[in-house]
């Protein structure tokens, strides 16, 4: 049967084929063919025949109107009518599978899951204090927290495969479609190691810190691109003998066992400082680091999400 063309589909139609008609079946095809790129190749991911393939992408197509896929040298690609259905289908897919999570957590006698993620900076205070306060209300709740780049954990907020996300986001990566919601502003500090020689010292310069061992960024992040802006205002070259590594709880590690030097986030400084692992120096710092903040979707947020971003804002504000 030939495509019906958009021009005899009316945009109401579309509507009510997409709420009405468009089944599972219909979005794991346009997954699979998305995810492979020929129909031979979805239909054994699938475990099913080529025309079934082909027969539910024409069901589809022949209710929008519209091809979802064109070919590109030897492989299929979505059309920007496809690359929506198919970004619909994944959506879907990580409800399903997270709402199946829940009614498993459930059946073995959990009372729901709240799905984190999150950059280093959260780990060492705010995000273990708010999952504390959170499992003393809700002992039964399942907490999950992902660390990934930042960009893996946007990716998968978008998807509905996390909850939440607490990170810094530089101002020019602002994601405009999601919700945020400060929880500290990220003052630095400079820390010494506690066993370090110059750590009771009394005042130290510039000069003379920049020749000793640090911790430093990683290259290609934005905290080392900062850094090494706020060193070159300083007029001062930077240090050679470092340790690269954009792990914190590595970071305070090596400090606990070597003579080091770091700049890093006050409310992870106070913490180490109180376990006797560092000294906060008195020098100021300003390397005009983002603040860190929770992220979510544009949408009803469950009961769960909004309890544990309020224990989040009451962990942060105990921070300052």
């Amino acid at each position: 049967m030939q495509r019906p063309s958009a021009e005899t589909i009316s945009p109401d139609e579309v509507e009510n084929f997409i709420r009405r008609r468009l089944s599972l079946r219909h979005l794991r095809m346009l997954l699979a063919l998305n995810a492979t790129g020929t129909i031979s190749a979805a239909a054994e991911s699938l475990h099913v025949t080529q025309p079934a393939v082909s027969k539910a992408l024409a069901e589809i197509e022949g209710g929008v109107g519209q091809a979802l896929f064109a070919r590109r040298g030897r492989s299929l690609r979505p059309t920007a009518m496809g690359q929506r259905l198919v970004d619909l289908a994944l959506k879907l897919d990580a409800d399903l599978r997270r709402g199946a999570g829940d009614l498993g957590s459930m059946a073995r006698g959990a009372s729901g899951e709240l799905l984190v993620g999150s950059t280093n900076a959260a780990l060492a205070k705010i995000l273990p204090e708010a999952i504390v306060a959170m499992k003393a209300e809700h002992p039964s709740v399942t907490i999950s927290v992902r660390t990934h780049a930042l960009s893996s954990l946007f990716a998968e907020l978008r998807e509905g495969r996390l909850d939440l996300v607490i990170a810094r986001v530089p101002p020019q990566e602002l994601p405009a479609d999601l919700e945020s919601s400060r929880l500290i502003e990220q003052t630095q500090v400079l820390t010494i190691s506690s066993i370090h020689p110059l750590a009771k010292a009394g005042p130290v310069g510039w000069e003379t810190l920049t020749r000793q061992a640090w911790i430093w960024e990683l290259p290609g992040t934005r905290s080392r691109a900062l850094q090494d802006r706020m060193w070159q205002g300083l007029g001062l070259p930077l240090p050679t003998n470092v340790i690269e590594t954009g792990d914190l709880m590595l970071a305070l590690s090596l400090m606990k066992r070597m003579p080091l030097l770091m700049v890093m986030p006050q409310h992870v400084a106070r913490v180490a400082a109180q376990t006797g692992v560092l000294n906060i120096l008195p020098l100021a710092m300003d390397s005009g680091l983002s603040d860190l903040t929770a992220w979510h979707l544009r949408e009803p947020q469950g009961e769960l999400v909004l309890r544990f971003k309020q224990l989040l804002l009451e962990a942060a504000q105990a921070s300052v």
